[in-house]
C-alpha cells in the first residue's frame, strides 16, 4: 500500500516538473531571449491593396501636420490611387494596361537602344538639414546623380542646401510651396501661387527657374486636363513608376524599403525609364540607410543611373506604367 502511494507521489512530482519546463520554455520562445533579436530570413514587403479594395483613411495615422491631408500616393498606397470619397475611403482603381506596355510590347519607351536599363532616383519634400547632406554623401560615393523635388518652405529655411544640391550636379524640381493640400489644391490659382512662390525662391538662390514639377501626392496623375494645363505653361510633369513606400506610417525599415524597390524593379517593361520615388524630410532615416542598398543593386543589375534633366521630355510625359 505504502509503495503505491510513493509511486503516485513521484508521478505527480514528475508531471509537475515537466509542465514547468515546457511552460518556462514557451515563455522565452514567445517573448524572446534577453539581448537576442530575431532576424527574418527575408525582408517582408508591406501588404498592398487589391484591385477595388477599400482602404480606410482612419487606419492611416496623420503625419507631422494633419492639415496636409496626404492623399493615396504619399500615404503608402499604390501610386495613382483614386481620391478619397466623402466618407474618407480611398479606392484603389483597376490598373490600366496600354498596348505595348508589357515586356516585348513595342519600341523602347526611352527612345534608346533596345534593352536599355535606365533608372532615375527621385527624392521629394526636401531639403532636410540632416538627411540631405547624408544623401548627397552617398550619391557622391557612388558617383550618381539624382533629382530632388523641393518644397518652397524648406528651400527658404535651408538655402545653403539648395545651392549644394545644385553645385553637385543634381536636378532640382518644384514640389510646390508647403505640401498643405487644402491650400495648394483649393483652386487652380492657389496651385499656381504655390508653384510660382517656390519658383521665385529657387530663382533667387540658383538664378534659374526649374521647369520640372511634381505636385504633392501626384494629384494630377489621373487628370489629363490638369496635366495639359501645366504643360501649356511651359513646365514638365514628372511622376514615378516605382514607389519605395517609404512614406508609410510607421516608416518602414531600410530592408523593407529596399525589398519594395527590388520587387518592383523586376518588371522589365519599366527598365528603359524606371523612376523611383523616395522622401527625405522628417523621420526618413531609414530611406537614407536603404539608398546604398538600392544603388548597389541597380548597378549590379546593369542599370545606368541618371538625373531627370537627361530624360527625353516625350518619355517624361508618357512613362511606362507600373
Amino acid at each position: 500500500m505504502g509503495r503505491k502511494i510513493l509511486i503516485a507521489a513521484l508521478s505527480l512530482m514528475l508531471a509537475f516538473a515537466v509542465g514547468c519546463i515546457f511552460g518556462f520554455g514557451y515563455y522565452y520562445v514567445s517573448s524572446g531571449f534577453p539581448g537576442v533579436s530575431a532576424t527574418p530570413l527575408e525582408p517582408s514587403s508591406p501588404p498592398l491593396p487589391e484591385e477595388g479594395q477599400e482602404v480606410s483613411r482612419d487606419s492611416l495615422p496623420a503625419g507631422e501636420d494633419a492639415s496636409q491631408e496626404l492623399p493615396a500616393g504619399e500615404r503608402g498606397l499604390p501610386a495613382g490611387t483614386g481620391e478619397p470619397d466623402q466618407t474618407g475611403t480611398i479606392f484603389a482603381p483597376d490598373v490600366i494596361e496600354e498596348p505595348g506596355a508589357g515586356p516585348g510590347g513595342g519600341a523602347d519607351p526611352a527612345g534608346g537602344a533596345a534593352g536599355a536599363k535606365i533608372a532615375y532616383i527621385t527624392i521629394d519634400d526636401g531639403p532636410d538639414p540632416v538627411h540631405t547632406p547624408a544623401i548627397l554623401e552617398i550619391l557622391d560615393h557612388y558617383n550618381v546623380k539624382a533629382s530632388f523635388f523641393v518644397l518652397g518652405t524648406n528651400a527658404q529655411k535651408y538655402p545653403e542646401l539648395i545651392k549644394l544640391v545644385h553645385e553637385k550636379g543634381h536636378t532640382i524640381g518644384n514640389h510646390t510651396y508647403n505640401h498643405i493640400y487644402k491650400e495648394t489644391y483649393a483652386s487652380d490659382d492657389s496651385f499656381w501661387d504655390s508653384v510660382k512662390k517656390t519658383e521665385d525662391i529657387l530663382y533667387e538662390l540658383l538664378e534659374y527657374r526649374p521647369t520640372l514639377i511634381r505636385e504633392p501626392g501626384g494629384r494630377f496623375r489621373t487628370n489629363p486636363e490638369k496635366q495639359q494645363m501645366i504643360r501649356d505653361q511651359g513646365y514638365d510633369l514628372v511622376y514615378w513608376n516605382i514607389d519605395s513606400y517609404d512614406s508609410r506610417s510607421p516608416i518602414p525599415d531600410k530592408d523593407t524599403i529596399f525589398a519594395n524597390v527590388k520587387r518592383q524593379a523586376q518588371k522589365e517593361h519599366l527598365w528603359p525609364a524606371m523612376v523611383i520615388l523616395f522622401h527625405e524630410s522628417g523621420g526618413h532615416r531609414s530611406t537614407v540607410e536603404a539608398l546604398p542598398l538600392v544603388i548597389e543593386y541597380l548597378l549590379q543589375e546593369g542599370f545606368t543611373l541618371k538625373p531627370l534633366a537627361e530624360m527625353d521630355k516625350t518619355v517624361m510625359a508618357d512613362l511606362p506604367r507600373p
